[in-house]
């Protein structure tokens, strides 16, 4: 069975397809903490640590917890007796939470989640001559996104910075989550205020102008609590869009004001920076940058080509100056991206009923 879902996920997987299509996964957050149940029950009850003899030896069970992603299985922790052995990527996050006084509880725990710790997970247990698997689905969802403000580079005090993720259908991101985004592969060479007031960035790839407070290696830089009037930038965090983003029209360009009704005109709105964020986080990919409902220019590439995106996923932006700064004119022609909830979809399916 997992050979073949490890050759279902890794074509899968190639393509960025989000998870949850290829089977009804567990869900968690970027950042957050879950724990996963081993259903496979023992043949026998482990025994007791006054038994001794052959029998004791074949009866103690041998757990093993391994994930298939990104078409690899890694082994996350074996465990058998007393001794449990966490594999070095999972130090500090991966545990049997019940084990130590209960040895036929085999529930794994895993600790400060990471995009990339979506896959497929096995509890794999042998007993005697006999062993048995359960294979569990894990989804985990979030996206930790930089924000700046229309006019320049630096323009938000912590208050400003809060409304502003509020205002694009997000939330400011905490400490924790910039981490995990960052473990995820996620760099920004732009400091921007989190949860706690303080600021930080997450650096992959030192270099000049980015190197920060960690003499040249990787991580997540941090300027400490600062002033609440200081100007940072911010970085924001959505988790949910509850709803459907679609590109509008891919032969049609549009002013501002033209896209809003054109979103309108067929049951939608204008999508928000957040919702494109955490459409692309599902998959959703145009080399098309279209208008969003605070009036910046974005579009969504999860496969970049040279054309498109560069070397690199992710939103891409359409600046006015070459600096990075400013919103398009909004008289200016671009595509549009809209937004469909899905109570609004069952709103219009009442009525067409």
């Amino acid at each position: 069975l997992f050979s073949i879902i490890s050759r279902i996920y890794y074509k899968c997987s190639t393509l960025n397809l989000k998870c949850a299509r290829l089977s009804p996964p567990v869900n968690a957050v970027l950042g957050g903490s879950l724990t996963l149940p081993c259903l496979v029950s023992l043949a026998h009850p482990p025994p007791s640590p006054s038994t001794n003899g052959r029998y004791a030896v074949l009866s103690v069970p041998r757990v093993k917890w391994s994930v298939l992603s990104d078409g690899e299985e890694k082994e996350i922790l074996v465990a058998r007796g007393d001794k449990v052995r966490v594999s070095e990527a999972y130090k500090e996050r991966a545990s049997l939470l019940n084990y130590a006084y209960s040895p036929a509880d085999l529930t794994l725990r895993l600790e400060s989640l990471r995009k990339n710790d979506s896959g497929f997970y096995r509890c794999e247990v042998q007993q005697g001559l006999e062993d048995a698997d359960e294979v569990l689905s894990l989804c985990v969802t979030g996206v930790v996104f930089h924000y700046r403000d229309a006019s320049s580079r630096y323009a938000f005090t912590f208050e400003r910075a809060k409304s502003a993720c509020e205002d694009i259908g997000a939330e400011i991101a905490s400490p924790e989550q910039l981490l995990a985004a960052y473990h995820s592969g996620y760099e920004q060479c732009d400091a921007g205020w989190l949860s706690d007031e303080s600021v930080r960035y997450p650096i992959q790839m030192p270099r000049e102008g980015c190197f920060g407070d960690m003499d040249g290696m990787p991580g997540v830089r941090n300027y400490g609590l600062v002033g609440h009037d200081e100007l940072y930038d911010v970085y924001c965090y959505v988790e949910n869009i509850q709803g459907e983003v679609f590109l509008g029209s891919a032969l049609q360009s549009f002013t501002f004001q033209e896209a809003k009704a054109h979103c309108m005109n067929h049951g939608a709105e204008l999508a928000t920076t957040a919702q494109l964020y955490g459409a692309w986080n599902d998959g959703l990919d145009h080399c098309s940058p279209g208008w969003l409902a605070d009036g910046s220019v974005r579009y969504p590439i999860v496969i970049p080509t040279e054309r498109c995106g560069g070397g690199e996923p992710g939103v891409k932006t359409i600046y006015r100056y070459s600096n990075q700064t400013g919103f398009p004119d909004l008289l200016s022609h671009h595509y549009v991206y809209c937004f469909k909830s899905k109570r609004s979809g069952l709103f219009f399916l009442r009525l067409a009923r």
